[in-house]
């Protein structure tokens, strides 16, 4: 009886190992734009450490790979995920895990390091359109009313300004914008037109600085050194925050509030 019972139990955690063996962990294989708050959620988070990550030229590129499959999530923008997934969109297949949220974060606009009359010149034209309430119009007209930051900005001093920068855009009469695409911020419409958010938003504030707004196409891992080589003005696309980016910028009051977010195709939502 004794050699029977051990018998069995021999059998059980045999059986026990070889389900164990034969269970394959599933691994998650998530993309991101190179060099961008998605890639650092990534690559820092508890939730994606096991996850195999490959990295992406836009945000535009990563949702392209979930939609056709060749990755099982994407981590971008919330306001990207406002403009490009979901019904009527060109990613209808694509769904926001909304039980995940990371990384909280403003949006500013990024000039070179020491443009303090720069920055100074934009942010009392930022001040006015709050003001005005046209910021809240164009903020509304792209689904955006609950992101934008409306509080106005702290004008310092003139003498304690920096003007070098500013004497710069000014005397030649345009202010040369670095984007990439992706709504709703900045992108191409039906009649290739550019539009978006952050489109009507530099015009507006163009307007009231009174220089002529130059949109060029930027590549995102390399907007420092087209920023500091003077092939752009500013960094006016999307560009989070942090600490590390306003020691070697001068960054804009906050407009506009996000997060990251984990996009799947709609269909695996369940499964996160």
């Amino acid at each position: 009886m004794k050699k029977l019972l051990c018998l069995i139990m021999a059998f059980v955690m045999l059986t026990a190992c070889l389900s164990a063996c034969g269970k394959k962990e599933e691994v998650l294989n998530v993309v991101a734009e190179k060099e961008s708050a998605g890639e650092g959620v990534i690559t820092s988070e508890d939730f994606f450490k096991t996850a195999n990550y490959t990295a992406v030229d836009t945000q535009a590129k990563a949702l392209m790979e979930v939609s056709s499959g060749t990755a099982d999530g994407c981590v971008v923008d919330y306001v990207c995920s406002i403009g490009m997934i979901g019904e009527g969109s060109d990613y209808e297949n694509l769904s926001v895990v909304d039980k995940y949220a990371f990384a909280d974060e403003q949006y500013g606009i990024a000039f070179r390091k020491g443009s303090t009359k720069t920055v100074a010149v934009v942010n009392a034209a930022i001040n006015e359109l709050i003001s005005n309430g046209k910021l809240s119009e164009i903020a509304e007209k792209y689904h955006l009313s609950e992101q934008i930051d409306t509080e106005l900005a702290q004008i310092p001093a003139e003498d304690t300004l920096d003007t070098a920068d500013w004497e710069y855009i000014e005397e030649k009469g345009t202010l040369v914008i670095g984007i990439t695409y992706f709504e709703p911020m900045n992108y191409l419409d039906d009649d290739n037109e550019l539009v978006g958010f952050e489109t009507e938003f530099a015009k507006a504030v163009c307007e009231i600085i009174g220089v002529t707004p130059v949109f060029q196409e930027i590549s995102w891992n390399s907007k420092e050194m087209e920023l500091n080589s003077k092939g752009i003005d500013c960094i006016w696309n999307g560009l989070s925050i942090t600490p590390e980016r306003e020691e070697t910028m001068e960054i804009s009051k906050p407009y506009m509030n996000n997060k990251q977010v984990l996009v799947v195709k709609s269909e695996n939502v369940d499964k996160y």
